[in-house]
C-alpha cells in the first residue's frame, strides 16, 4: 500500500438520496480520496444503476440481499485498498475540508491511530458520539435518558458525553466513538479484525463500541477533532416512537458488550444483574414507547441493519 492512500468505505440499503449527498460532499474534499467503495446490501430502488451512471469511478461491491450492516461493513474492510481508510454513514454529509483536517491530524501524531470529526445534526445540534465508555451509571444517563435530558449537567452524563470537552476547539482523547465518521489507519484492521459478527453477534447497537474497546486494548490512541465537522442526518430521536424491536436489541447489545469487556461470561453474577437490570429497563422503555402518539420515524436506508449505540 502507498502511504497515505485514502479509500472510503459507505455502506447502503435503499438510500440512494442520502448516498448522493455523501459522495458528492466526497467529491467536493479538499483532500483526494484514493477510491471510493460503496457495499449495496441488496437495494431495490435503483441504487446500483444509479451510482453506476452518476459516479462510475466508485467501487460497488452487490450483495444480493441484506447482509446487514456488520457483514457489509466488514466485506468493505477486506477489499479497499487504501492506508489509510474513512468509514462513513451513509447519512453523512461532510465540509469541504473535513477529511483533510482529519488526515492531516493523522500526519502529525503519528501515536494516534484513529480520529473522528464534531458531528452535528441537521439543525446544528451537537451529535454527541465522541465519548467515553459508559459505566454502570450510564444506564440512567445515557446520551438520550431522560435523566439525561433533565439534569444535563449531571457528572455521569459529562464524564460518558466528554461534555468538558464541547465548546473545545481544540483536538481530545475520546475512547469510543460512532461509526458514522471514522477515520483510521489500515494496520488497526489488521490487529483487530473488522466488527464482530461471530456467535451471539452484535444485531448492529454497541458493535462500534466493542470494536472500539478491542482497538483500545492494543494499545491505539483515538481522538476527536472538532475543527473537522460533519452532517449526520440521524433518524433515532428521543421524542419519535421507536420500532419495537430495536428497543430490544439495544438492551441486548449493551449486554453483550458488558458481558464481553466486564465479567467472566454469563454466570458471573454481574453479568446476571446486568441482565436483570437491562430487561427491566428495556421493559420500562417498551411501555413508555408504546404511549407515545408520534408516529413511527420514516425508515431510514440503514434502520434494518444498523443502530447507533447512542441512547
Amino acid at each position: 500500500m502507498t502511504p497515505n492512500t485514502l479509500s472510503a468505505l459507505i455502506v447502503t440499503y435503499n438510500g440512494w438520496h442520502y448516498l448522493n449527498t455523501c459522495l458528492r460532499s466526497i467529491e467536493a474534499s479538499d483532500h483526494p480520496v484514493t477510491e471510493i467503495v460503496v457495499v449495496d446490501n441488496g437495494s431495490i430502488d435503483g441504487t446500483a444503476e444509479k451510482l453506476h451512471a452518476a459516479y462510475p469511478g466508485v467501487r460497488l461491491i452487490h450483495n444480493a440481499g441484506n447482509a446487514g450492516f456488520i457483514r457489509a461493513v466488514n466485506q468493505g474492510l477486506a477489499a479497499v485498498t487504501g492506508e489509510r481508510i474513512l468509514l462513513l454513514d451513509v447519512d453523512t454529509e461532510l465540509r469541504r475540508n473535513a477529511i483533510g483536517i482529519l488526515s492531516r491530524f493523522l500526519d502529525t501524531h503519528p501515536e494516534v491511530s484513529l480520529v473522528v470529526p464534531r458531528t452535528y445534526d441537521a439543525d446544528g445540534q451537537v451529535q454527541e458520539t465522541a465519548r467515553q465508555f459508559p459505566s454502570a451509571m450510564n444506564g440512567l444517563f445515557g446520551r438520550q435518558s431522560l435523566l439525561t435530558r433533565l439534569f444535563p449537567g449531571n457528572p455521569f452524563s459529562n464524564r460518558y458525553l466528554s461534555r468538558h470537552y464541547l465548546q473545545s476547539a481544540a483536538p481530545f482523547p475520546v475512547e469510543m466513538v460512532s461509526a458514522a465518521c471514522i477515520l483510521l489507519r489500515r494496520r488497526l484492521v489488521d490487529d483487530v479484525g473488522g466488527l464482530d459478527e461471530g456467535f451471539s453477534r452484535y444485531v448492529g447497537y454497541w458493535s462500534d463500541a466493542d470494536w472500539c474497546k478491542r482497538i483500545q486494548a492494543t494499545g491505539a490512541l483515538a481522538y476527536c477533532v472538532p475543527e473537522a465537522v460533519i452532517i449526520h442526518h440521524e433518524q433515532n430521536k428521543p421524542h419519535r416512537k421507536k420500532n419495537p424491536t430495536r428497543i430490544v436489541e439495544f438492551h441486548t447489545g449493551a449486554h453483550r458488550f458488558y458481558r464481553r469487556h466486564y465479567t467472566f461470561g454469563w454466570l458471573d453474577p454481574r453479568s446476571l444483574a446486568a441482565a436483570l437490570l437491562l430487561g427491566l429497563r428495556a421493559a420500562l422503555l417498551l411501555g413508555l414507547n408504546a404511549l407515545k402518539k408520534e408516529e413511527v420515524a420514516s425508515v431510514d436506508p440503514l434502520s434494518q441493519q444498523k443502530e447507533e449505540n447512542v441512547q
